[in-house]
C-alpha cells in the first residue's frame, strides 16, 4: 500500500476498519462453515472468547479496565434476590458509572496510559452491556415472580449463567463499534428452535440485508475521505475563526458535521452486516420488531420463529434511519433517527426509569456523561431541551393537516433550516470536547442556537394562549361556511 493511499485515513481510523473488517470476515467463516446444531453452539459459546482474545491482543494489559465492570454485574447478577428487580439494577447502574469516570481520570493520578480510542470504546460497550443486563435480569425476576402484572412481553425464563454472561459482555460483534443488543437478542441468535427460520433467512435474505448497507457503504465512505481532507477539525481550533465571516463559519460546521455523519455512516453498515451474518436482530416480520426491544407482536413471533417464516428483516439491529436524521422535520425526530440502540438504551433504562419532572434533563445528562465527560459533550447534550421544549410549543400553533404534514411551506423550510444548522452547531462541541475550543468557536457564533431557542421558547409560549383562542373563531367560521 503507498504512502498516499495510507493517509486517506487517520491511524485510528485504519484501526477500526481493521477492526469491522476482520469481524466481518470471521463472522462470514462462523456463518458458512459450522452448520446445524455446531452453529448454535459457536454462536452461544465462543463470541466472548474471541472477542476477549481480540480486545487483549489490541489493547494489551489496558483490557484490565473492563474486568471490573463484568466481574462486579457477573457476581451481582448472581447474588440478586430472586424477586429483586430494583437494587440489583441500580447499584449495577451507580457502581459502573463510577467506576467508568474513575478510568477515565485516572492517568490524571497514577502514571498509567489514558483510557483512550479503542480502550474507552470498549470500556462504553461494557457500560452499556452490564447495565442493560442488569436491569433485563432484574425486570425478569420480578415478572416471573408477579406474572401478569407485568407490561412487558417478553423476559428471560431463567437467570443466565457466568458463561453466557460472559459470552455476551465480551461478544466480538459490535465490542468496539456498537451497535448496542440486548441479552435477550443474543440469546435468540442462537436459538437452535429458530433453525429453520434462520435458514429460509440465510436462503432469502441475506443477501438482500447485505446490499442496501453495502450500497450505504459505497456512497458514506467516499465522502468521508474527501470531507475530512478538504474540511478537517483542527480547523476550528484556533483563533483565526474569529476572522472568519459568520456565513463561512456556519459552512465549515456543516462539514465538520457532513465528516462525522459520513463516518458513522459507513462503520455502521458494516457493523450491522456483522450483526446480521450471526443472527443478531434478524425476526420475523409478523412479530413487528423494534430496535433492541426485539419482537412486539409476541404470537407473530412465536409462530414465525418455530415454523420458520420465510420473510425476515434487521429492524432490531438498524441503528440509524438516514431520512430521518438527514430530514426530518424537528430535532427531536432527528434525534430518535440516530444511534438508536443507544437511544433506545436511554429510554428503557434512564428515561422511563427517572421522575417524570426531570427525564430529559437527566437522559441527556447521563447520555453525554457515557460518552464522556468532556464540556463540550455537556454543553452539545443540555442545549437539546431548549431546542426540543421551544420546538414542542412551535409544533402546537402549527399542527399536522390531514396529510400529515404542517402545510405552511414557509415554516417547514424555515425549521429544516434552523433545525439542521442547530444540528451542525451542537457536533462542533461534541467533536472539539474540551471546554477552551468548544466557548472559542461558539462564541464565534455568538451562542446563536441556544440564545434563539431560550428567545423562541419564551416568545411561543407568550403568545401560545392568544394562537388558541383564534384558532377555535377560526374554525367556527370555517364551519358556518361549510354549511351555507
Amino acid at each position: 500500500m503507498s504512502v498516499s493511499a495510507l493517509s486517506l485515513l487517520s491511524k485510528d481510523d485504519w484501526i477500526y476498519a481493521g477492526i469491522l473488517g476482520g469481524a466481518f470476515l470471521l463472522s462470514i467463516l462462523v456463518r458458512f462453515l459450522a452448520r446445524g446444531q455446531s452453529l448454535y453452539a459457536v454462536l452461544k459459546y465462543s463470541p466472548g472468547f474471541i472477542g476477549f482474545g481480540a480486545a487483549l491482543a489490541l489493547l494489551g494489559w489496558k483490557i484490565v479496565y473492563s474486568i471490573p465492570i463484568a466481574l462486579f454485574t457477573t457476581f451481582s447478577i448472581k447474588n440478586g434476590k430472586p424477586g429483586d428487580n430494583h437494587q440489583m439494577p441500580l447499584l449495577v447502574f451507580v457502581v459502573v458509572f463510577i467506576y467508568l469516570l474513575l478510568t477515565r481520570h485516572l492517568h490524571e493520578f497514577i502514571d498509567v496510559p489514558e483510557l483512550a480510542s479503542q480502550a474507552n470504546a470498549l470500556q462504553l460497550i461494557i457500560t452499556l452491556r452490564a447495565i442493560g443486563l442488569a436491569f433485563d435480569v432484574g425486570d425478569s425476576r420480578f415478572d416471573r415472580a408477579n406474572p401478569g402484572q407485568s407490561k412487558r412481553k417478553r423476559h428471560l425464563e431463567e437467570d443466565p449463567s457466568y458463561l453466557m454472561m460472559f459470552n455476551y459482555l465480551y461478544h466480538y460483534c459490535g465490542l468496539f463499534t456498537g451497535p448496542y443488543y440486548s441479552f435477550q437478542m443474543f440469546l435468540d441468535s442462537c436459538d437452535s428452535n429458530a433453525s429453520a427460520f434462520h435458514q429460509n433467512y440465510l436462503d432469502k435474505g441475506l443477501v438482500g440485508e447485505y446490499t442496501w448497507r453495502l450500497k450505504q457503504l459505497a456512497w458514506s465512505l467516499p465522502i468521508f475521505i474527501i470531507t475530512n481532507k478538504l474540511f478537517p477539525l483542527d480547523g476550528l481550533r484556533s483563533d483565526d475563526v474569529f476572522e472568519w465571516s459568520l456565513l463561512y463559519k456556519l459552512i465549515y460546521a456543516c462539514m465538520v458535521f457532513v465528516v462525522f455523519r459520513m463516518r458513522v455512516y459507513a462503520a455502521w453498515s458494516v457493523s450491522e452486516c456483522i450483526c446480521v451474518t450471526l443472527n443478531i436482530g434478524i425476526y420475523p416480520d409478523g412479530s413487528a420488531p423494534k430496535c433492541v426491544i426485539g419482537p412486539t407482536d409476541v404470537d407473530g413471533f412465536r409462530k414465525g420463529w418455530t415454523d420458520g417464516a420465510t420473510s425476515a428483516n434487521s429492524l432490531a439491529i438498524q441503528n440509524i434511519e438516514i431520512a430521518q436524521v438527514e430530514a426530518s422535520d424537528g430535532f427531536r425526530a432527528g434525534i430518535r433517527g440516530w444511534n438508536k440502540s443507544v437511544q433506545t438504551w436511554l429510554a428503557l433504562y434512564v428515561h422511563s426509569r427517572a421522575p417524570k419532572a426531570s427525564r430529559m434533563v437527566l437522559t441527556m445528562f447521563i447520555s453525554a456523561l457515557w460518552h464522556g465527560t468532556y464540556a463540550g459533550y455537556f454543553m452539545s447534550f443540555l442545549v437539546v431541551p431548549m431546542c426540543t421544549a421551544a420546538e414542542d410549543v412551535l409544533f402546537r400553533l402549527v399542527p399536522k393537516g390531514d396529510n400529515g404534514e404542517r402545510s405552511n411551506t414557509f415554516f417547514r423550510v424555515y425549521w429544516l433550516t434552523l433545525r439542521t444548522r442547530g444540528f451542525d452547531f451542537m457536533a462542533t462541541g461534541f467533536l472539539l470536547k474540551n471546554w477552551k475550543d468548544t466557548h472559542r468557536f461558539w462564541s464565534s457564533c455568538y451562542y446563536w442556537l441556544p440564545v434563539t431557542m431560550i428567545v423562541l421558547f419564551f416568545v411561543l409560549t407568550a403568545i401560545e394562549p392568544m394562537m388558541k383562542t383564534k384558532r377555535p373563531r377560526a374554525e367556527e367560521t370555517k364551519d358556518a361556511v361549510k354549511t351555507k
